[in-house]
C-alpha cells in the first residue's frame, strides 16, 4: 500500500496456502489467451480460485472486443476463475474488485495509480492495466462462472506507435524492472480478501477504497449515449452515478464514458 492510503484490512494478503484464489496456478508459456485457457479448464471442472498465467498471449482480449497487446515476457497476464453465488445483475462489482486489487498490487511497486470507471488502471492518464470479466450463466439465470482477466504492463520499455500515447508500464514509470511473481502474489492476496468480503455480503470497504483511487468521481463525464454531467459515486452494484445539469441522477451500468469538455 502507498503511504497516502493505508486501506481497509482486506488488502493485507494472507498466507498463499490459506487462500481461495490462487490455490492452483497454471503457469503457461504461450497461449491463445489466458481467458480461453481458463475457460477450457473450467469446462473440465476446475474449482473456484484456479488461476492461469502466461508469458505471452497470441490473441489477448480487452473490453468491448479490443485486442490486448503484450510483448513476450513483458506483462503480467492473469485469469482467475470465480464461481460466485450471484445473479447476473450482481456481478459488476467483481470488475471494481479487479481494478482495486491491481491498484493495491502496483502501489507497493512505487507508483500511484488511479482507476477510471469501471476498471481501467491509469497513471498520468495512460493505461497501466486493464480488466476483462467474462461470465457464463445457468439456465436459471444465475452465474455459473466468471473468468476475471487482468493484464498489467510490467517491463515494456516502449509500445507500438498506436499505443504510445495511451499505455505505460511499471518499468517506464520507475526506471527499473519489476518482479512479476511478487506483483502476482500481492494481486491474488488482494483479490482473495476482497472476494471474501463481497461473499460475506459486505463490499462497503471495497467501494470506499475504490472511490479513493477513482479519477472519474468528481469529473465531468459524457456517457456512451451522449448524456453529460458530473460523476458522483458508484452504488452497491458497481453502477456509476452521474449528476446531470438539470439535477437529475443518471445511473450508468455499461458502456464507456469520456471526460466532457468544460461548460
Amino acid at each position: 500500500m502507498s503511504a497516502r492510503d493505508p486501506g481497509p484490512p482486506w488488502v493485507n494478503a494472507g498466507a498463499a496456502d490459506a487462500r481461495l484464489i490462487g490455490h492452483t496456478i497454471h503457469a503457461l508459456d504461450e497461449v491463445d489467451s489466458t481467458q480461453s485457457a481458463l475457460v477450457r479448464l473450467a469446462a473440465a471442472g476446475a474449482p473456484e480460485g484456479t488461476v492461469v498465467t502466461a508469458r505471452h498471449q497470441r490473441a489477448g482480449r480487452g473490453r468491448r472486443g479490443r485486442v490486448w497487446w503484450d510483448g513476450a515476457g513483458e506483462s503480467l497476464l492473469v485469469s482467475v476463475l470465480l464461481r460466485p453465488s450471484l445473479a447476473v445483475t450482481e456481478a459488476p462489482p467483481l470488475t471494481l474488485l479487479g481494478a482495486l486489487a491491481v491498484a493495491v498490487a502496483v502501489e507497493a511497486e512505487g507508483v500511484a495509480p488511479g482507476i477510471r470507471w469501471p476498471n481501467d488502471v491509469l497513471v498520468a492518464g495512460r493505461k497501466l492495466a486493464g480488466i476483462l470479466a467474462e461470465a457464463a450463466t445457468t439456465a436459471e439465470g444465475r452465474l455459473d462462472r466468471v473468468v476475471l482477466g487482468i493484464g498489467i504492463n510490467m517491463d515494456q520499455a516502449a509500445f507500438p506507435p498506436e499505443l504510445v500515447e495511451r499505455a505505460v508500464s511499471l518499468r517506464m514509470l520507475t526506471g527499473r524492472r519489476h518482479d512479476a511473481g511478487r506483483v502476482l502474489h500481492r494481486l491474488l492476496g488482494a483479490l482473495d480478501a476482497g472476494y471474501r468480503e463481497l461473499g460475506a455480503g459486505g463490499g462497503a470497504g471495497l467501494r470506499a477504497a475504490w472511490r479513493r483511487r477513482s479519477v472519474t468521481l468528481g469529473a465531468r463525464v459524457r456517457t456512451a449515449d451522449g448524456r453529460e454531467g458530473v460523476a458522483e459515486d458508484v452504488d452497491e452494484a458497481g453502477a456509476l452515478i452521474v449528476r446531470a445539469a438539470d439535477g437529475s441522477r443518471l445511473r450508468v451500468t455499461a458502456g464507456e464514458i469520456a471526460g466532457a469538455p468544460a461548460a
